[in-house]
């Protein structure tokens, strides 16, 4: 007992007289009269042990009612109001604008935005429910992020990174406009001179291939909710100028041939280091397609790489399954692995990278070792893709099939259709780079 009194109580955690802990948070001022309360106080447990394990979930509920709360709209709000006073089938026809003038249900109405009116609600809330007439949503750039976030996740890793990606530039966002501006300004009025100032303020912080990057998502939001909600309004981030943006030649080298002899030892002294090597430089895969391959994944009478998503690593398009020839080296070293490694064919056969993110594990052991021989910053582990790109390109091989073979997107319906090129049509070119 004197033991838990001594203890520093977390924020927002107080202890009652009866001994028992409770949480308890005031609740901004522009919050209460639209939540009816000042305080808002949740039961944690009698003893000191129970109220710490209740109390993330507890203040995490309490977070989310508060943010709701705010970014709830008139609109939104007066429908919850009119649903919890007077039922659902009001609230239906309110939202059908289907309320017959001078009827019992109009008076009902009437009378609960007088109500809300005394209990000091938003005015626009109360116009709302007294005429029982809706007024549609103001589109806000922070309305399209969220709208455009939830769109996206549709599984719990996709939410996390899109929600990531949002946050980081919302940050940004509210840098350049303010959070006034984010939320409640119409997104009609939003002027090509924002998103200008939003592209500066990018560009004095990241490079221009990352501002890009973020701009398109800002871009692609806004989109999403002009289709959506049919909108005529123009989209300012639409073409934004940008200096120094898009590929380079010079942004990464291909690695030469005298360059590949030099890396050999960095890899050759680890199985799984030597296996993700020559798949790598064999097929000019990209390492995440490669690091979270499955056993059954590797047929090796086949010699070849069936390259699909796993549970434990998707794929950056569609273009990107796909079965890619191996070489003889590559047959082996990933052999030996399997062998030393027989277990359920749907086991991934790098564990260790069998995560999330451990594409990038995988990337960094890789890089490690390639910066001990190469120190060239236009030259990493993604040059070996590089190199396959003009290998291909400078022994013949077609277009389409290079493409094929490096799982890049065709920007064509017609190169959709079928099943791809077969594997010895491959085969025939990648013999010529394996040379």
């Amino acid at each position: 007992m004197n033991d838990e009194m001594s203890i520093n109580l977390p924020r927002y955690v107080f202890r009652r007289a009866n001994g028992s802990f409770r949480y308890k948070r005031n609740v901004p001022k522009h919050l209460r009269a639209l939540l009816g309360k000042d305080t808002l106080y949740r039961q944690l447990g009698d003893s000191y042990r129970e109220a710490m394990q209740a109390l993330p979930l507890v203040h995490a509920r309490v977070e989310a009612l508060l943010n709701d709360e705010t970014n709830k709209s008139a609109r939104e709000r007066s429908v919850e109001l009119i649903r919890g006073a007077l039922g659902d089938e009001v609230a239906e026809l309110v939202l059908a604008e289907a309320v017959p003038e001078y009827s019992p249900i109009e008076n009902a109405l009437n009378d609960l935005g007088k109500a809300l009116h005394k209990q000091k609600m938003p005015a626009e809330v109360v116009q709302q429910v007294y005429s029982g007439r809706l007024k549609p949503d103001t589109m806000t750039l922070e309305k399209a992020l969220q709208e455009y976030v939830a769109y996206k996740s549709d599984t719990p890793k996709a939410a996390r990174e899109i929600g990531q990606r949002v946050e980081r530039l919302r940050t940004d966002m509210q840098a350049v406009f303010g959070k006034q501006k984010l939320k409640h300004v119409a997104l009609s009025d939003i002027t090509r001179q924002d998103a200008n100032e939003l592209r500066d303020h990018l560009l004095s912080r990241v490079s221009a291939n990352s501002a890009v990057r973020m701009l398109g998502v800002v871009r692609t939001a806004i989109n999403h909710v002009i289709v959506e909600h049919a909108l005529t309004l123009p989209n300012v981030f639409t073409n934004l100028k940008i200096k120094g943006a898009g590929a380079s030649k010079h942004d990464r080298l291909p690695l030469k041939d005298t360059q590949l002899t030099l890396l050999e030892p960095a890899f050759s002294g680890d199985n799984t280091a030597w296996a993700l090597y020559v798949t790598l430089r064999d097929t000019g895969a990209r390492v995440s397609e490669v690091s979270g391959l499955r056993i059954k994944d590797c047929d090796l009478v086949a010699k070849c790489l069936h390259i699909s998503p796993t549970p434990w690593r998707g794929l950056k398009t569609t273009n990107s399954q796909r079965s890619v020839p191996l070489s003889a080296t590559a047959v082996a070293a990933l052999g030996k692995l399997i062998q030393n490694n027989m277990q359920d064919p749907e086991a991934p056969l790098f564990a260790r990278y069998a995560k999330e993110r451990g594409a990038d594990s995988c990337s960094a052991m890789m890089m490690k070792r390639f910066r001990t021989i190469i120190t060239d910053k236009k030259l990493t582990m993604h040059s070996l893709r590089h190199r396959m790109k003009d290998k291909l390109r400078n022994t013949g091989c077609p277009e389409a099939i290079s493409l094929a073979i490096l799982g890049h997107s065709t920007n064509t319906v017609a190169a959709n259709y079928g099943s791809g090129y077969a594997l010895e049509v491959m085969r025939e070119h990648l013999e010529k780079v394996w040379q």
